[in-house]
């Protein structure tokens, strides 16, 4: 795993870590929260090399977004994440993969990862909550619900 750092911005906190090839990784949560329950305690994940770079594979690389991922979850049980499979280049299906890999090996029992796949676009979402504090039929319901608005409001 890479040393990494932790700044505060404008809209929540970011993460970034330097790789043995001089490539520069950060992880950001940006926050999203919206006005009610459950969803008022939402935030973004978003992650990748600042400069669009790719280097060998380096399994540092998943372990160390990975670690801040869960010290991110952990400092507050009420946080909901939201994270969007980006389509921009087709490999929005490897994300998907990647990610719930990822999150069946963290360890973190008590949370529930809910997946959506768009009809009528080509990316997927993913949330993760912990079920300790919500229930997850009334999560799923209010993703759901969120997800139409804002679904609706793009066809107009």
């Amino acid at each position: 795993m890479y040393k990494y750092y932790k700044e505060q911005g404008a809209d929540g906190p970011y993460f970034y870590f330097y790789t043995e090839l001089n490539l520069t990784y950060y992880v950001a949560f940006r926050n999203m929260s919206q006005e009610t329950f459950p969803l008022n305690n939402l935030y973004s994940l978003d992650f990748g090399e600042i400069n669009g770079l790719k280097g060998k594979k380096d399994t540092k690389i998943s372990l160390t977004i990975l670690k801040i991922i869960i010290e991110f979850l952990q400092t507050d049980k009420s946080l909901v994440l939201h994270f969007l499979c980006d389509s921009a280049d087709s490999r929005q299906l490897n994300r998907k993969r990647l990610f719930s890999r990822w999150f069946s090996i963290c360890g973190m029992e008590q949370w529930v990862k809910y997946d959506y796949d768009f009809d009528s676009a080509d990316y997927n979402v993913s949330f993760i909550f912990c079920s300790n504090i919500y229930e997850t039929a009334i999560m799923e319901t209010e993703i759901l619900l969120t997800l139409d608005v804002y679904e609706r409001a793009k066809d107009d």
